[in-house]
C-alpha cells in the first residue's frame, strides 16, 4: 500500500511537468511560440494564407521535421497554400541545394527526387555539395540524361527562382533552417514550439490568427 501510494505520489508530481511541456494554443504568445517576420509581405489573395517552410537539404533538423510536415498537409484547411522554400544560409553549398530542389521541380521529378536525395544525405552520408554529384545521383535515381540535368540547373529559370527564395527569406529575417513562416507575417520553428511534434500546433494558431486579423480589418 505503501508502495501504490509513493507511485501515485511521483506520477502526481511528474504530471504537470509532462503537460507543461508544451503550452496550449491558447497561452501562445508572441516573442516565445512565434514572432513576427522582419518585413511582413502583403498577401496576393487576402483570402488564401500561405504557409512556407524555408529548409536546407543540408540540414538534419529539416530533414527530421519533413516526416511532419508531410503528416500536417493533408489537413491543413482549405484556405491554406503551403510551399517549401529552400535556403541557402549564405553558403555555396546551400545555393547548389537550392537549385537541385528548383531543379527538380522544373524536370516534375520532385516527388522522385525530395525525400530520397535527404535520405541519401542524412542517412547514407552521401557527399552530395557538387553539381556533378548530384547529376549522377538524380541521373541514377530517376533516369534523367546528363545534358537535360545540367541544362536545367544552370539555366535561367533555376537561377531566378534561386535569387527569389533568397531575397524572401532576408527579407523575413531567416537566420536559420527550418523556419515556417505563416501569412507572409509570423513565424515559428522547432525550438520556439517546444519540438518537432508541436510546431503545427502553433502553425495551426498561427492561421487561425491570421484569419482572424484579416478578417477584422
Amino acid at each position: 500500500m505503501r508502495l501504490l501510494t509513493r507511485l501515485l505520489v511521483s506520477v502526481s508530481i511528474l504530471l504537470p511537468i509532462a503537460c507543461s511541456a508544451a503550452a496550449p494554443a491558447s497561452n501562445y504568445k508572441e516573442g516565445t511560440e512565434f514572432k513576427q517576420v522582419r518585413q511582413v509581405q502583403a498577401p496576393a489573395d487576402a483570402k488564401r494564407i500561405t504557409v512556407e517552410e524555408f529548409f536546407w537539404y543540408g540540414c538534419p533538423h529539416c530533414y527530421h521535421l519533413d516526416s511532419f510536415v508531410d503528416a500536417w498537409r493533408p489537413t491543413k484547411p482549405g484556405d491554406v497554400d503551403f510551399t517549401r522554400i529552400p535556403n541557402s544560409l549564405g553558403r555555396d553549398e546551400g545555393i547548389i541545394h537550392s537549385k537541385t530542389f528548383y531543379t527538380a521541380e522544373a524536370l516534375g521529378l520532385f516527388d522522385k527526387i525530395h525525400k530520397p536525395f535527404f535520405m541519401a544525405i542524412h542517412e547514407q552520408h552521401q557527399q552530395l555539395f557538387t553539381q556533378a554529384s548530384i547529376q549522377s545521383f538524380f541521373t541514377g535515381t530517376t533516369g534523367v540524361l546528363p545534358d537535360a540535368f545540367n541544362n536545367t540547373f544552370n539555366g535561367f529559370a533555376v537561377g531566378m527562382k534561386v535569387n527569389r527564395a533568397e531575397a524572401l527569406a532576408k527579407s523575413y529575417g531567416v537566420a536559420s533552417v527550418p523556419i515556417i513562416v505563416v501569412g507572409g507575417k509570423y513565424y515559428t520553428n522547432v525550438a520556439m514550439s517546444g519540438g518537432p511534434d508541436q510546431t503545427f500546433k502553433v502553425v495551426n494558431f498561427l492561421i487561425a490568427k491570421v484569419r482572424a486579423e484579416r478578417k477584422g480589418k
